[in-house]
């Protein structure tokens, strides 16, 4: 399995790719003292943006894509408007959620290590057509993000165009910080596999029921796997049910909130394994201290 690590940067910016007059994206540094590496491939094919931990199945390897819903049903647009599609050069890659008209939140191990063009589709339950498709003008990691341990696992994606609100986009809104106790279920969605070994991600927009799983039971069950469960992090399952490679950085919600982020897990609706989900509360601060920063880019 190849390796891609980054090191742990200071301040917000992990890496930013500007989208130039031609579409094409291009790199430069912000805030950053310690970013070790980059990988500077220029490929039609998206980048294959796995952990570093060879105990974590954050992407599988198939066919050159990195794409992960178990057991999940056909949704209409409406039951998730602030879904996304992420499209690397052409090809799916990734899911996202919408905060608003000019931002997408997505996970960073999505775009670490990328290098092309890339744009979302939302408003469709097809991932390849319908809906609006928008062209990703600047791609902000969490400087913090860490391929190894998976912490802070989030990036945010502005766009050139705003996307026109209706009934099918939609943003969706953040976890209320004075209400403390989540959800016990959620509605994870998006077009990955249905199956830890399946070879396609779905065509259609999938749906399922997750529910959560305490922190505790979570860090003991993935202590047997070599896997440490942060703070960061939030876990849910349901037997038989699960998010799967494609599915990544895609939305965990309840309602019209977003509690998570779809990260990682051990294979796919494991019943030893819960998915990991980056915790959405504990990471609002970052998510809209970037936003303002950015406002005008």
């Amino acid at each position: 399995m190849k390796q891609l690590r980054f090191g742990i940067g200071i301040g917000l910016v992990l890496l930013l790719f500007v989208g130039a007059a031609a579409g094409q994206a291009e790199y430069y540094y912000n805030n950053v003292t310690d970013y070790t590496y980059l990988d500077d491939r220029s490929s039609r094919f998206p980048p294959l943006s796995f952990s570093s931990n060879e105990n974590i199945t954050a992407i599988e390897e198939l066919d050159a894509f990195p794409n992960r819903i178990v057991n999940g049903k056909r949704i209409a647009c409406h039951r998730a408007p602030y879904q996304v599609a992420l499209h690397y050069n052409g090809y799916f890659m990734c899911g996202g959620s919408i905060l608003s008209r000019h931002w997408i939140l997505t996970a960073a191990h999505c775009v670490a290590g990328s290098r092309g063009k890339f744009k979302v589709r939302v408003g469709s339950t097809q991932q390849q057509r319908g809906g609006q498709l928008h062209r990703v003008k600047l791609v902000i990691a969490n400087a913090r993000y860490n391929s190894k341990s998976m912490r802070n696992d989030l990036a945010l994606l502005r766009l050139a165009t705003p996307l026109r609100f209706g009934n099918c986009v939609q943003p969706i809104k953040l976890p209320n910080s004075r209400r403390r106790r989540l959800p016990n279920c959620y509605l994870v969605s998006g077009w990955g596999l249905s199956s830890a070994s399946a070879k396609n991600v779905q065509r259609y927009l999938l749906g399922t029921k997750v529910c959560k799983v305490t922190h505790n039971r979570c860090r003991q069950l993935y202590q047997r796997g070599g896997v440490r469960i942060y703070r960061q992090m939030l876990c849910a399952s349901r037997l038989g049910h699960d998010s799967c490679s494609g599915d990544s950085g895609g939305p965990l919600a309840y309602g019209r909130r977003l509690y998570g982020v779809v990260s990682f897990g051990i294979g796919c609706a494991n019943r030893n394994y819960p998915g990991v989900y980056v915790h959405v509360r504990k990471s609002k601060r970052w998510i809209r201290s970037v936003m303002r920063k950015y406002s005008k880019s």
